[in-house]
C-alpha cells in the first residue's frame, strides 16, 4: 500500500508544474491547517477537506452552522504563508447516503479522468461536495483543462463542476 502511494504521489509530483519546493510548501500547509482544525474547539473539522496551491487555501466540505464556517477560515488564514482562503464550505451536516454518493462521484470521475486521453488525471484534485465536483491543481494548458471539466460534466450524478485548475505551461 505505501509503495502504491507513494508512486502515484511521485507521478502527481513528476505531471505537476510546480516547482517540487512549492508543492511540498503547499501539502505541508495544507496538513498544518488540517491538524488546527481538528484541534479547534471552534470548528468541528470532521467534513472539512483543505486543498492548497500557491499559498491560496480552498476550503470545502460541511460545517454545522456560519459561525463555523468563518471560525474555519479564520483558523486558515491565520497560519504564516498563507496567500488568501476561498471559503466553499456549506452550512448543514451531510446524510450518509449523501456522503456515499459524493465518494461514488469522486471515484467515478478520477476514472474518467485517468481514461480520458486529453485530460490530466495525475494532476487533477477532485473533490465532491452535495453533488458539485471541484477540480484544483495545476495543468500545461487551457486544453486540459477545459477537458477535465467536460470529462467531468459528463458523469452521471454530477450537479455542477467548479473548475479551480490552474494553466501553467512547462518551462
Amino acid at each position: 500500500m505505501l509503495v502504491g502511494g507513494a508512486a502515484a504521489g511521485g507521478a502527481a509530483l513528476a505531471l505537476d508544474t510546480r516547482p517540487a519546493s512549492q508543492h511540498a510548501f503547499d501539502v505541508a500547509l495544507a496538513t498544518k491547517i488540517d491538524t488546527k482544525l481538528l484541534a479547534s474547539k471552534k470548528v468541528q473539522a470532521r467534513w472539512i477537506s483543505v486543498e492548497v496551491i500557491d499559498g491560496v487555501v480552498h476550503l470545502t466540505g460541511f460545517v454545522p452552522d456560519a459561525k463555523q464556517k468563518e471560525a474555519a477560515e479564520e483558523i486558515a488564514r491565520s497560519e504564516p504563508g498563507v496567500k488568501d482562503v476561498r471559503n466553499d464550505l456549506l452550512i448543514g451536516k451531510p446524510t450518509f447516503k449523501r456522503e456515499v454518493s459524493d465518494s461514488w462521484i469522486t471515484a467515478k470521475v478520477k476514472a474518467a479522468l485517468f481514461s480520458d486521453p486529453v485530460a490530466p488525471g495525475w494532476s487533477v484534485h477532485v473533490e465532491t461536495v452535495n453533488g458539485r465536483v471541484y477540480l484544483r491543481g495545476v495543468v500545461k494548458s487551457r486544453k486540459e483543462a477545459d477537458r477535465a471539466r467536460l470529462v467531468a460534466l459528463s458523469v452521471d450524478g454530477v450537479r455542477a463542476v467548479v473548475n479551480l485548475l490552474e494553466v501553467r505551461p512547462p518551462q
